[in-house]
């Protein structure tokens, strides 16, 4: 399989998100190319990523600049065919949450604690996707944008990641979560 490994930027990457990249065990049926997308915000990056998934590798694997991923992170994620494979990293500022949601809403409020997470693969309505794999075949079956921000008449927001995974399970694309991909998540915070 031919992966694209690209981090959405429009910032600098973190050195301890460089290293995991550099130290991921790739599987030996497995090509990989890395690549840094630069865009006005995470929308355009995305969508510029998956236009070069769509122009040349299998799938991508999606690492947002402050991600830290597991050695096994490539070889768990490319299990199976599923069409979206989220890893799963805790929210910022709230370490015991994963940035995941669980199906069963209409809407993305439904999160899953650590505790309760399978030590596997499991359903998930969507999440962020800071460490997801994407195959081709999903951007393919979807219209662009891919990726896109929703704002509703209330003012809360769709993020891009959850635009793209509402789109996919609405079109029948499976969505499913890897509770043994636990990546770190440096928060930034403003003083």
């Amino acid at each position: 399989m031919n992966i694209l490994i690209a981090i959405p930027t429009f910032e600098t990457v973190s050195i301890e998100t460089f290293k995991s990249i550099y130290n991921l065990k790739i599987p030996d049926d497995c090509k990989v190319t890395f690549d840094c997308i630069k865009g006005y915000g995470a929308a355009q990056a995305r969508n510029k990523i998956a236009r070069q998934c769509v122009n040349g590798f299998d799938a991508v694997l999606m690492v947002d600049s402050d991600v830290i991923l597991p050695k096994n992170t490539l070889e768990l994620l490319s299990e199976g065919n599923t069409p979206i494979v989220l890893g799963t990293y805790p929210r910022k500022n709230e370490p015991d949450i994963a940035e995941i949601f669980l199906p069963g809403t209409n809407d993305f409020t439904k999160r899953i604690s650590y505790a309760d997470m399978p030590n596997g693969r499991f359903k998930a309505k969507g999440g962020g996707m800071g460490c997801a794999l994407v195959r081709r075949e999903c951007f393919e079956k979807l219209s662009y944008p891919w990726f896109d921000y929703v704002e509703y008449p209330n003012g809360q927001l769709l993020s891009e990641d959850n635009y793209f995974c509402d789109i996919a399970a609405k079109r029948g694309l499976k969505i499913e979560a890897d509770g043994r991909v636990r990546c770190g998540h440096i928060a930034k915070q403003i003083v």
